[in-house]
């Protein structure tokens, strides 16, 4: 900041020399600060940073004194000669190399280098002094506001806190302005514990300035996190909207509070309230839905997108909700697991979309979930290939093309042709980029994986990178790890072989076999390698197969027969998840979901699990 304000200042003084004297005008920029020193000032600064990253503070001191010495004028010196001070804790030098600087400053520089001299005595012990700095500081500047953010600043760089927040409150009445640091003060209350505080100085902030909402989000946010918060919260923004009802943002605060708290209920209410006092378009409501449909709230997510329905009919938002309740009962299918009615309720409704609308421009994306679902769900291969030939055709340089010709090549592995899907996904391969191509790469190697075909597989695998699809990134980790496990293609192999076939049956929806299979694996190559992939598969193949105590026990049992293997971590979390979805078993949950955390902190699992448990414990409230 100093190095700027004098290169301002410098530049207002070369303008005016151009405006007085027109004919010596210099167009040439200044010389850099090096340019201006001797031939051995830049090499003994340079060697003074030498020093200080060898934390050899005393020297570098030295040669930064001499600098400082020869050279009054320039700031860079200034500057690492106090940084040098503070690390080698000569706090009373810093100090006095501050007293020094302060009378020879302008203006702009005085206040914070005042400010930089109260907290070096506060860090030499003196915190008395330091206090009566500050308030001397802020005196002298005749009640500016920007003197008191600039004590604020340094107060709090040394966790002067309390103290922070009793300058503040005087600078308030000093300046005769209630409306001043709402954002300082509510910070300082949050780091404090005062919770009510603090909401009701980000309330008067969100009633000064709606623009601050995203901002005050961000932080009640970060401060509902905190034990006992949410409810204080809560309840002084409830008393806040009902002494003002009309003021739009704080309802909007309100509501997304309530979201926040997985109130779902009392979210809907305020949401109805301010579509009826604002715009009344139904978009809201609709991207409440959304949101509520995503956090697996079905119940009121239902309930949102058929008022948009009955009150907007001929509008294109209920067009948009039509789409938006087939996606959930999609959604809702996916996450209670197995055979499900809403798989068909979102066939129905995606199908009658394409009846209703066949005009329409979601009309392709329609047609692809319609394709999934007959491929994934209800194993209707020859519907899923007529609708995916077509669009593959139509489409055919989009990224709806693609995305068919590469659920074509999914559908044709399923179909047992490893040699037509190979070429699919290399043909697909060669025309596109992005997370679709690492994908597509992906199943090539797969496909050489099925076939036995080891060797040729590691070429393809380096291919993919690692900053696109995270998810397949991942999977390809787990499949060099496998490879790397059966490094020979000798006798060992053939249990490789064998897991291979047992995962392309799976795939297959081959159940009964993979499960089979898999036992056989274990039987005679129980301690293989391979035994700890095939005891996964195993887990994944009953859970398809409607055996889920046999899942359950196989997953819970996999770290302690396998302590070493990198699905440990997996294994857990699909443990938790069928306790969770499946069991109904809320407290068992959560106590997988713990000891996931527990055992494996660095597990790609984390961020997934955190959100699991955040969900059971307000489900349980």
């Amino acid at each position: 900041m100093r190095l700027f304000i004098a290169y301002w200042i410098c530049t207002i003084a070369f303008v005016g020399s151009v405006w007085a004297q027109p004919q010596r005008t210099n167009r040439n920029p200044p010389a850099p600060w090096e340019e201006q020193l001797d031939d051995t000032a830049g090499p003994r600064y340079q060697l003074a940073l030498g020093y200080l990253r060898g934390m050899q503070f005393d020297r570098a001191i030295v040669i930064l004194r001499e600098l400082r010495s020869e050279y009054p004028e320039q700031i860079l010196f200034f500057d690492k000669l106090k940084e040098s001070y503070v690390s080698a804790k000569r706090y009373e030098d810093a100090i006095a190399l501050l007293d020094h600087e302060i009378p020879r400053s302008g203006e702009n520089q005085r206040l914070p280098l005042a400010a930089e001299r109260a907290q070096m005595l506060y860090l030499s012990g003196d915190e008395p002094s330091a206090l009566a700095s500050w308030y001397s500081m802020v005196e002298s500047a005749s009640g500016m506001e920007i003197a008191y953010r600039i004590a604020y600043n340094s107060m709090i760089g040394v966790r002067l806190l309390v103290q922070a927040i009793d300058l503040l409150k005087q600078g308030r009445e000093e300046i005769e302005n209630p409306n001043l640091f709402h954002a300082e003060l509510a910070y300082l209350y949050s780091l404090t514990g005062q919770h009510e505080l603090a909401t009701l100085e980000y309330l008067d902030l969100l009633t000064l300035n709606e623009g601050q909402l995203n901002y005050i989000r961000g932080r009640l946010g970060r401060d509902m996190q905190q034990e006992g918060a949410s409810e204080i919260v809560l309840r002084i923004t409830e008393e806040r909207v009902s002494a003002q009802p009309d003021l739009v943002q704080l309802r909007e605060l309100l509501a997304w509070l309530y979201e926040e708290n997985r109130d779902y209920e009392q979210a809907y209410r305020e949401i109805i309230v301010l579509e009826k006092n604002t715009e009344n378009s139904g978009q809201r409501i609709h991207e409440f839905a959304l949101r509520t449909s995503e956090a697996s709230a079905f119940a009121i997510a239902a309930q949102a997108f058929q008022a948009v329905l009955e009150t907007h009919p001929q509008e294109d938002i209920s067009v948009q909700a039509r789409l938006g309740i087939a996606d959930m009962y999609r959604l809702q299918a996916e996450r209670t697991q197995g055979p499900s009615e809403n798989y068909q309720k979102a066939l129905n409704a995606y199908e009658q979309f394409t009846v209703d609308f066949p005009e329409h421009s979601q009309i392709p994306f329609v047609l692809v979930r319609i394709a999934a679902l007959h491929q994934d769900v209800f194993r209707s291969r020859s519907a899923a290939r007529e609708i995916l030939e077509r669009l593959a055709t139509r489409y055919a340089h989009t990224s709806i093309g693609h995305q068919a010709q590469f659920d074509l090549g999914r559908l044709t592995v399923e179909e047992g042709a490893l040699d037509e899907a190979l070429t699919i996904f290399m043909q697909l391969s060669a025309r596109i980029d992005g997370e679709l191509l690492t994908r597509s790469k992906f199943e090539e190697a797969l496909i050489h994986f099925y076939m036995g075909k080891f060797s040729e597989i590691q070429s393809i695998l380096n291919t993919i990178r690692d900053d696109t699809d995270k998810e397949t990134a991942n999977d390809a980790i787990a499949l060099r790890v496998l490879l790397l496990e059966n490094p020979e293609p000798d006798s060992t192999s053939y249990a490789l072989l064998a897991y291979a076939k047992a995962l392309l049956l799976l795939r297959q929806h081959q159940i009964n076999e993979t499960v089979h299979a898999t036992q056989d694996i274990l039987a005679e190559w129980g301690r293989h390698p391979v035994a700890d992939d095939t005891r996964f598969l195993r887990a994944e193949a009953l859970i398809q197969n409607g055996q889920i105590d046999d899942a359950a026990m196989v997953l819970g049992e996999f770290p302690l027969i396998h302590p070493e293997s990198p699905l440990r971590d997996r294994s857990l979390f699909q443990y938790a998840e069928i306790l969770e979805t499946i069991k109904g078993d809320t407290e068992g949950a959560l106590q997988a979901y713990t000891d996931l955390l527990t055992k494996y902190p660095g597990s790609l699992l984390v961020s997934q699990t955190r959100e699991r448990i955040r969900a059971l414990r307000g489900t349980s409230l």
